[in-house]
């Protein structure tokens, strides 16, 4: 009973979807979740429709920001392989996951995993951000690393609570970096 009520809710998207004036577009912006959970269905029965793949992945994106769910981002990734939005959050929930370790090898994975995700959307500045973060944390006497990110940070896009931490992170280690000079004269 189940997979025939499953079936003919199939049957009906694909109806909808061919015979309304509703295109995938506005589909995946007025009903992602009806969209994102037939995505498979639609797909199989639609495999050249570029439009509709593109409609799929947007509402998976957008669901998977709103939930914060990587396993949606992980499933675009099985539609669209190269997809740099779905990689770029996937590489920064695995570098955050890294950063929240204490050890001095997390860190150098939390490093790498910012990396990735900094070539996957090579405009935004966060990633560089969590590695300056990560570089202090391992390091606590490397100054110039640590600079740097933060550097390369301010020179690409930030959000502005983002952007306020990176100014603050930055001015606190160079009075630290100036108070070590200092002492060791």
């Amino acid at each position: 009973m189940k997979k025939t009520n499953q079936q003919i809710l199939i049957v009906i998207l694909v109806v909808i979807y061919n015979a309304c004036a509703s295109t995938p577009a506005s589909l995946a912006k007025h009903n992602p979740e009806i969209l994102t959970a037939h995505a498979d269905s639609l797909l199989n029965a639609h495999p050249d429709d570029a439009e509709l793949k593109l409609a799929i992945i947007s509402a998976k994106l957008n669901l998977a920001k709103k939930t914060n769910n990587l396993d949606e981002y992980h499933s675009v990734l099985k539609i669209d392989p190269k997809n740099a939005s779905a990689r770029y959050h996937i590489h920064m929930a695995e570098g955050k996951e890294h950063h929240t370790k204490s050890h001095k090898n997390a860190q150098w994975d939390a490093i790498q995993s910012f990396a990735k995700a900094a070539t996957a959307i090579d405009t935004l500045g966060e990633p560089y951000y969590w590695m300056g973060l990560a570089y202090e944390k391992k390091d606590e006497m490397d100054f110039e690393l640590s600079l740097e990110v933060y550097d390369k940070a301010l020179n690409l896009y930030l959000p502005q609570d983002i952007h306020t931490l990176v100014i603050a992170n930055r001015k606190a280690l160079l009075t630290r970096k100036k108070t070590y000079e200092d002492f060791w004269k």
